[in-house]
């Protein structure tokens, strides 16, 4: 996969880490709701290093230099939700002609 994937997956990414992180700082909620998004994000890596699930190796992407960063990445991604993964494949998968 060429250039453009990469900037979808880094962007994706991005955007993933930003969401948890903008919901750990303006969410003011019950236990619950901390426990049920930590809860999200350690299965979700668990997966991802369990099955060796790299989303940056899967679209072609060169091994990075921290080794499982890429598994880790993945499973905060994953941990989004599907909408996230559908989303991302939606992309990638783009007729060539279509305008963004």
């Amino acid at each position: 996969m060429g250039t453009f994937t990469t900037l979808i997956v880094a962007a994706v990414l991005v955007e993933a880490i930003i969401n948890i992180i903008k919901n750990v700082k303006e969410k003011d909620t019950s236990w619950k709701y901390w426990a049920s998004l930590a809860f999200g994000i350690v299965v979700s890596v668990l997966i991802t290093f369990n099955w060796s699930i790299d989303i940056f190796r899967m679209f072609g992407m060169p091994e990075g230099r921290i080794p499982y960063l890429g598994a880790l990445l993945t499973g905060l991604i994953l941990s989004r939700g599907s909408n996230v993964v559908n989303d991302l494949i939606g992309l990638i998968n783009l007729p060539r002609n279509t305008k963004l």
